[in-house]
């Protein structure tokens, strides 16, 4: 029966992976901001969206920004491994909310929580009518390992 068990939830991880990457993702992310705004550092958080600019062939941002940025970062990850929003999309979302808040709050006052980032990427979402595609499995454990 424990064997049965076993095999069952080896199989729904299986065929969910891509979910629970973007699970495990978020939680990860969601930890890092919490321990880093607890201490007062920005480290890895920089280094998160540094690394993100670097992909999007973008200049590094301002500390100011950094925060929210990583919220933003957090808040596209686990959408994007479970296929939800792709990476195109994952993209243009990112580049543009820096757009507009380099734009609009170049100093990054007043903050924008981790909930209200959430909800713009959720008003993102529904205004371009952002789906899971069912042909598209999101990121796979072989892409993560490699």
């Amino acid at each position: 029966m424990l064997l049965l068990l076993v095999l069952l939830l080896a199989a729904l991880g299986w065929r969910y992976q891509s979910e629970l990457i973007g699970i495990g993702t978020g939680w990860y992310l969601r930890r890092v901001a919490a321990r880093e705004q607890r201490d007062g550092d920005l480290t890895q958080r920089r280094a998160v969206v540094a690394r993100v600019h670097r992909w999007l062939l973008m200049p590094p941002p301002p500390d100011a920004l950094l925060p929210e940025l990583f919220d933003l970062t957090t808040a596209l990850a686990a959408r994007s491994a479970a296929g939800a929003v792709s990476l195109n999309w994952s993209a243009y979302i990112y580049s543009s909310y820096y757009r507009d808040m380099v734009r609009d709050r170049p100093s990054g006052a007043p903050a924008r929580t981790a909930a209200q980032v959430t909800t713009e990427v959720d008003r993102y979402a529904e205004f371009y009518a952002l789906q899971k595609r069912p042909d598209v499995p999101g990121v796979r454990l072989s892409d993560v390992v490699g």
